[in-house]
């Protein structure tokens, strides 16, 4: 028996190689997966962040080199929100490719708030302003952009991408009477965009509140703050967060949002499943040998070979059915289908109860399987200690067996 389990232990080590296909055919699913999710957010919209409002104030400056010699400089002065307010609702669809899912939105945005221009800027030679909203995929706006400003309205008609990031903006004129510091300028502009997966916001006001609501029932906040307050059910989730500028940095070097992605994917459950593999084919094979000594039936090593092949089988099954149905169901109809397979393959080869006994463990060990797929933080204490009672389990069953020497 000893050589057996070790030839067993060697047969398990073995499976580590069809295990080790089964992982390489899930991170290749997934890499197409996310492949197609890219071209997918490449044709309707990607991440979107919004940054701003701002204004713009163009200016000269004359300067003078080493040898008295002027030159004049263009020079801009970006003036940032004195407070900003934005409200955001988003809705969240699927949309397929092949088989896959994929993640977007479409999103309402009402932004306002006030300006208040710096006393310095009446003293510079100002050639123009723009007033311009940070929008990171321009692709995703939908309609026209209209914006209030002070007594001033408008359109935004132009877009830019570069370096700089992506905008709308519009040339606008100012009254050097606003360039006191102390004349509030009240804006306001609303919009539709989509984007896929995230939405970002960078806090450019010196006090930032952004309420967000969204039908998404599995949000993930991200960024560098989160909510300050937040209320998530199944049918989607509302959050608020107020940042000022003591705490927020550079505007243009911040963000924080949503993620609004399938938190867990059928690829990564996939994953995680088939390290709990080794776990169970080593734990059914310990059961056979118990089986073996208990009803004094041999289980040959071929045999054995056929059921790890079968338990890694299982994993293949539920990687294929979760690519058209929900991984729940696909893991359940899997273990079903291998359980009942290895039920008959027992019972051939036993010919008793005990059969019924194996196959039962082997759904035992599936279903424990799931739930600790289940558990985040407590999965491996908790995996432990079931194998833990698994084998006090076993060696209370074997404890009254003994082994006569027969002589020859």
């Amino acid at each position: 028996m000893f050589i057996k389990g070790a030839v067993l232990a060697f047969i398990a080590l073995l499976m580590l190689i069809p295990l080790f296909m089964v992982e390489n055919q899930i991170r290749d699913r997934r890499r197409n997966a996310e492949s197609c999710r890219a071209e997918v957010s490449q044709s309707w919209s990607n991440a979107q962040t919004l940054a701003g409002p701002a204004i713009i104030i163009q200016y000269d400056r004359e300067e003078k080199d080493v040898d008295g010699k002027s030159t004049i400089k263009h020079m801009t002065e970006t003036v940032f929100p004195k407070t900003l307010e934005l409200g955001i609702d988003a809705a969240v669809r699927k949309l397929h490719r092949s088989i896959y899912d994929v993640m977007v939105y479409n999103s309402d945005v009402d932004a306002g708030g006030t300006f208040v221009l710096p006393a310095k800027l009446a003293d510079l030679d100002v050639k123009g302003a723009t007033f311009k909203m940070g929008i990171s995929d321009l692709r995703g706006i939908e309609g026209n952009v209209g914006f209030k400003l002070g007594d001033m309205e408008g359109t935004f008609s132009e877009g830019t991408s570069g370096d700089g990031g992506s905008f709308i903006r519009e040339a606008i004129s100012l009254d050097r009477e606003l360039m006191d510091g102390k004349t509030v300028l009240p804006f306001s502009l609303s919009f539709r965009t989509k984007g896929s997966e995230n939405l970002m916001v960078k806090p450019y006001g010196e006090l930032t509140e952004v309420k967000m609501h969204s039908d998404c029932p599995d949000p993930s906040f991200t960024g560098d703050f989160l909510p300050t307050e937040r209320t998530v059910t199944t049918e989607g989730f509302d959050a608020r967060w107020v940042v000022s500028q003591i705490n927020r940095g550079a505007p243009d070097d911040t963000s924080f949002g949503v993620r609004m992605m399938q938190p867990v994917t059928q690829y990564q459950q996939s994953e995680r499943a088939v390290k709990y593999a080794i776990l169970i084919i080593l734990l059914v094979f310990v059961a056979g040998m118990a089986v073996e000594l208990i009803s004094k039936k041999e289980i040959n090593l071929v045999q054995y070979v056929v059921i790890g092949l079968s338990l890694v089988l299982f994993y293949a099954l539920v990687l294929s059915f979760s690519e058209f149905i929900s991984f729940p169901l696909a893991y359940a109809i899997a273990a079903l289908m291998t359980t009942g397979a290895l039920l008959g393959y027992f019972r051939g080869i036993l010919k008793s109860r005990e059969a019924w006994l194996l196959a039962g463990l082997v759904a035992v060990a599936y279903a424990v399987s799931y739930v600790l797929l289940q558990m985040q933080t407590i999965a491996f204490m908790a995996g432990t200690l079931i194998l833990f009672a698994v084998l006090a389990a076993i060696m209370y069953l074997t404890r009254d067996l003994n082994f006569e020497r027969t002589e020859g």
